[in-house]
Order: structure tokens, then C-alpha cells, then sequence
């Protein structure tokens, strides 16, 4: 409850309380107040001039705040629904195209070799891929020398650590990156795919890329992604 004060008549008798906090009295309850009071003053000793313009006063800042916290909600409300609109009618124009984004998994194809995405954020002397299947099994291990600082993509050809193929389907892969004192470096997973649906949902807009879901924030590059490292 707001802080309350006592307003008195010019004859000196209480004539009702007045909040002192406006800010947690609404506009037509102060407005109110004010009627109030002029409609109970003595007529022959009114309400002290100096103390009425200051409470007109609180009533036209209060009015004021009250028009632009309004007028500002409706405006911030205006911008998220635009650009949520902007960013729905983009990701219909992805589908079918190629995708990076963050992400660890890998779409292995009958027959064909699969890209393997990741950032370091420093040069890192010795850098190792481990892949593992639905299981969280190690399948294949690889490992690089040398690796500088940016994005880098690999080609795995789909063999376990044997040489033998292993069947299509989905994998993960993590990345850890040392440098030549033995430090660890930052590198994050990266994965690549074709986006074949888009699904719009509360939060914003949702491809569907290799099986996956991958929010439109996740994203980091479209187009052709080809092998740019040795494995």
C-alpha cells in the first residue's frame, strides 16, 4: 500500500487521505482524490493554492508517464513482431539450401564421404576428432598437427578405426585442441547439411537439417561447404 498523508480543509478538519507515492495510485483514483477535495473545502477558506497547483501538478506527470510507458510497450511490442515476420519469411528462401551451424552431429550417406566442421579460436599444435555412433561407441579417432586459428573442415570417409565401412546413419563428433605447451584451445563443433524443412514455432523459426532441429540463431554461414583440411 502507498504512504498515505492527511489533507485538511481550510477550516482545519481532516478531510481524506492522499497517497504521497502517485506512482502505485492509478489515474482515475488521484483524479479522483481531487474532486474530492475540491468538492469538500470550506468555501470560505480554499484549498491553499500553492498545495492544489502542486497536486495538479503530480496528476499531469503521472498522466504523462502513464501515455509513454504505454506508448513505449506498444512500440517495443511493434519491432519484436517485425522482425520475428522478417526472420520467418528468410528461412522459407533456406530450404534446400546448405547449411553451418553450431552443432556436433554427422550425416554418413551410402557410398559417400562426410564433411566434419570446426573453429579454433587459436593455433592449436595437435587437434583431435573423435567420432562415436548412436551408442556414444568411438568409432574413428583423427588426428591433426598444425591447425590455425579459424574454421576448418575435413572429409571423413565413413571407416572405423579398422578400415571397414560403417553403415549410414547418424554420428556425433567432439573436437579437443592443444598447443604446443599443452594447453588446451577453444574449439567448437561445427555441422553442415542441407536444410529440407523449415518449422515456425513460439521462439522463431526452426530448420530441420539432417534429421535435426537447429534454430535460426544457430546458423553460421549458407552455402557450399567443401573438404579444405587434410584428415
Amino acid at each position: 500500500m502507498p504512504e498515505i498523508s492527511s489533507l485538511t480543509t481550510g477550516g482545519g478538519n481532516q478531510m481524506f487521505n492522499a497517497p504521497k507515492d502517485i506512482g502505485n495510485v492509478s489515474q482515475e483514483d488521484f483524479l479522483q482524490l481531487l474532486i474530492t477535495q475540491l468538492k469538500n473545502q470550506d468555501p470560505m477558506e480554499p484549498q491553499d493554492s500553492q498545495q492544489f497547483a502542486a497536486q495538479l501538478a503530480q496528476f499531469t506527470s503521472l498522466e504523462e508517464l502513464q501515455t509513454l510507458n504505454s506508448t513505449t510497450t506498444q512500440g517495443v511490442e511493434a519491432n519484436l513482431m517485425l522482425a520475428q515476420t522478417i526472420n520467418n519469411t528468410m528461412a522459407a528462401t533456406m530450404i534446400g539450401k546448405e547449411v553451418k551451424a553450431i552443432g556436433n552431429t554427422i550425416s554418413l550417406a551410402e557410398g559417400e564421404e562426410a564433411p566434419v566442421s570446426f573453429q579454433t579460436g587459436g593455433f592449436a599444435d595437435s587437434v583431435e576428432i573423435t567420432i562415436t555412433d548412436a551408442a556414444g561407441n568411438t568409432v574413428k579417432t583423427i588426428g591433426m598437427n598444425s591447425v590455425a586459428e579459424g574454421d576448418h573442415t575435413i572429409s571423413w570417409d565413413g571407416t572405423n578405426e579398422d578400415g571397414r565401412d560403417l553403415p549410414p546413419g547418424e554420428y556425433s563428433f567432439s573436437v579437443s585442441a592443444t598447443n604446443a605447451e599443452g594447453e588446451e584451445v577453444a574449439a567448437d563443433t561445427v555441422m553442415i547439411g542441407l536444410i529440407s524443412a523449415v518449422r515456425y514455432t513460439n521462439a522463431g523459426a526452426i530448420f530441420l537439417v539432417n534429421g535435426r532441429e537447429i534454430p535460426f540463431s544457430s546458423v553460421l554461414e549458407l552455402g557450399q561447404f567443401t573438404s579444405e583440411d587434410e584428415g
